[in-house]
Parts: C-alpha cells; structure tokens; sequence
C-alpha cells in the first residue's frame, strides 16, 4: 500500500511538472473592413491570447456576431502562424514597424503554399498578435486597439496591398 502511494504521488509530481505555463491576456480590438481603399466598415471584437510553452492562441470574438470569431495559432519555434486551414511563413525584408501600436515589429506573412485566391499578406507580430489581413479578391481587414491609431489606417493598408 505504501509503495502504491508513493508511486501514485511521483507519478502525479511529474506529471503537474510537464504541464506547459501557460499566461492569458486579453484585450479589446476593432476591425476597419476596408474594400480597396475605402472603409467599408467597423466591428468590435475581444482578442484572447493565450500564451504557452509551445503554442500561442489568438481568440478573435466579435461582439455581436459570433459567426465572424476566429482562431489563430502562432508556433514560436518554427515562427509558423496557423491561420483557418492554412499555414503562413514569414517573409523576409518586408517588415514593417509602428512604436505607438507595439515595440516589436510586425513580419509579413504568406501562405506556406500559395493559392490564387488565398488570404495574405498578414501583418504579425506575437506581441500584438494580427495587425492586418490582405487579400488581392476581398477586403482587407486592420485591428487597432485604440481610436487614436486611425491615423495609421492608410500606411497599413498600403504595406497590406505592395
């Protein structure tokens, strides 16, 4: 008996040692929908993200319409970001940096396997999570944090669609 709990009681030890660590922050975000160059519209959204070891969760939810919620995942060591069904790769020298929206720089994304009418470029960085979302057949998509980065919306846009 005694043996069994003592091997019940290591085998729970390691087990509560391999969990990964895992941080949430969670933050409000509006999306400007823009149809080439002209605001379409604007939604709000929660974003989630959840931090781990291995693997970062980004938790889109719209505010009023949970049919527009959407999940992305980021792998730190392969800097591999998961987006619907597919994956994206950053793109070297096509950065771009804004310090009043975050510190780190967002790396341009593309789809690992191109497709004719696949999404991207996508504006990243695993600070902020997405900035923007290009696409040469649909809107194209900003999250800000506040109303006072509007400024910026042309610039976005501009690196979304070179």
């Amino acid at each position: 008996m005694r043996k069994t709990l003592q091997i019940l009681i290591i085998l729970l030890i390691s087990v509560g040692c391999s969990e990964s660590k895992k941080e949430t922050i969670t933050e409000n975000r509006t999306l400007y929908v823009f149809d080439l160059d002209s605001l379409e519209r604007t939604e709000n959204y929660k974003l989630t993200i959840e931090i781990r070891d291995t693997l970062t969760k980004y938790k889109y939810q719209n505010l009023t319409d949970e049919s527009k919620n959407m999940n992305v995942y980021y792998i730190p060591k392969t800097k591999i970001l998961k987006f619907s069904m597919w994956n994206y790769i950053p793109i070297k020298g096509a950065d771009f940096k804004e310090l009043s929206l975050s510190k780190m720089e967002f790396v341009n994304y593309e789809m690992q396997e191109p497709e004719t009418d696949g999404t991207g470029p996508i504006l990243f960085n695993p600070e902020y999570g997405i900035l923007g979302i290009g696409n040469i057949m649909a809107p194209n998509f900003i999250y800000l944090k506040n109303q006072s980065d509007l400024k910026i919306l042309d610039t976005i846009i501009d690196k979304l669609t070179e």
